[in-house]
């Protein structure tokens, strides 16, 4: 991995434990696509960071050690559909920090079939049984007043 695409995935993990943390959140689970970036902030021992990668690890670990439910794993890309789903929607708008109070719409089956478990495809789309499926499934969460995300 080279040292930028190091550096701003450590970055956008510092920036999500922050915004976590700073939201009073109690149980937190960081998926990060960098297997790199997990066991760094896992296992990188540094007391007095020598450059900036050094001090954002630093950094992260102490958000991971302070008193709160927070775990830091690495999921593969296309274990996380939705994540990349958000991603490419934010990404279309601006590369300024986005903050929902509720998924996008548009976000809806995917997050659904991220809590159900349904394998996605590797090309990130879902297919036409998948949509049926899953659209029942809404429906009938919906009636029951039970949301998924």
């Amino acid at each position: 991995m080279a040292v930028r695409a190091l550096e701003a995935e450590l970055l956008a993990v510092r920036e999500a434990l922050k915004l976590a943390w700073d939201k009073g959140l109690k149980r937190v689970i960081v998926e990060s696509d960098s297997e790199s970036v997990v066991n760094r902030i896992r296992n990188q021992l540094t007391r007095q960071p020598k450059n900036q990668i050094e001090a954002v690890i630093l950094e992260c670990q102490s958000y991971v050690s302070r008193e709160w439910n927070c775990f830091l794993q690495h999921t593969h890309r296309e274990g996380n559909f939705a994540a990349d789903a958000l991603t490419k929607i934010i990404i279309s708008e601006s590369f300024d920090l986005h903050v929902f109070n509720h998924p996008p719409k548009s976000l809806s089956l995917i997050l659904l079939a991220d809590k159900i478990g349904m394998a996605v495809p590797r090309h990130g789309a879902l297919d036409r049984n998948q949509i049926g499926h899953l659209k029942v499934l809404k429906r009938e969460l919906l009636a029951r007043n039970l949301h998924w995300y």
